[in-house]
């Protein structure tokens, strides 16, 4: 069930996910995705996703090459009082191609802020702590992947101070009928050769 949050002013908790959250993160991890395959069928998330999260935040969500972040605000003072994560950020190390002098970068692969806050500051709050936690690990630069028709997240992420530097185009094609696609052509074993892998190694040098 939905509760409704306590009144303004807001004062949201950030706080590192733990083992026992994962529910909340994958609760606020499909809800992102859903608003995203709004905009982008194929965006959509697979079949079985959630056991894939789960895989990929266990293994990882204490690694020094990632940041998974819920934030928390009190709920309206019902049978108990109890604190609800209204906000997720996922932030992980990036390691490219090593055809490339400047290959490692923070990507801010996740951020989302429940409905019910929005209005506030809490995506920036979130903003925030992904800067900070890139500029503590040595990264550079923070760079996302962002919608092209996501106009409200495009804004935001202007006024934050982020611009773009490439853009993803699609052209559509027609498949030949019954014909899978082959398989990249990186080695399995090295994930780096290749483009975005959200479990990438994180511990790779």
């Amino acid at each position: 069930m939905t509760r409704a949050l306590s009144a303004h002013p807001w004062a949201f908790r950030l706080a590192v996910a733990t083992e026992e959250d994962f529910a909340d993160v994958a609760r606020l991890f499909a809800a992102l995705h859903t608003f995203n395959a709004s905009l982008d069928s194929r965006f959509a998330l697979a079949e079985g996703w959630q056991a894939l999260l789960h895989e990929h935040f266990v293994r990882t969500h204490k690694a020094p090459g990632s940041l998974w972040l819920l934030a928390w605000v009190d709920a309206a003072a019902d049978d108990p009082p109890h604190s609800e994560p209204v906000g997720l950020l996922l932030m992980e190390s990036h390691l490219d191609s090593p055809l490339f002098a400047q290959r490692r970068w923070a990507e801010l692969v996740a951020l989302y802020v429940d409905e019910r806050a929005r209005g506030t500051d809490l995506a920036q709050q979130l903003v925030n702590a992904s800067t900070a936690w890139a500029a503590e690990h040595g990264f550079d630069r923070v760079q996302l992947y962002v919608t092209a028709s996501n106009e409200r997240a495009r804004a935001f992420y202007t006024r934050a101070g982020f611009a773009p530097a490439q853009e993803i185009w699609r052209l559509e094609v027609q498949p030949r009928p019954d014909v899978t696609p082959p398989p990249e052509p990186t080695d399995h074993m090295h994930p780096e050769l290749g483009h975005h892998h959200l479990a990438i190694d994180l511990d790779r040098d």
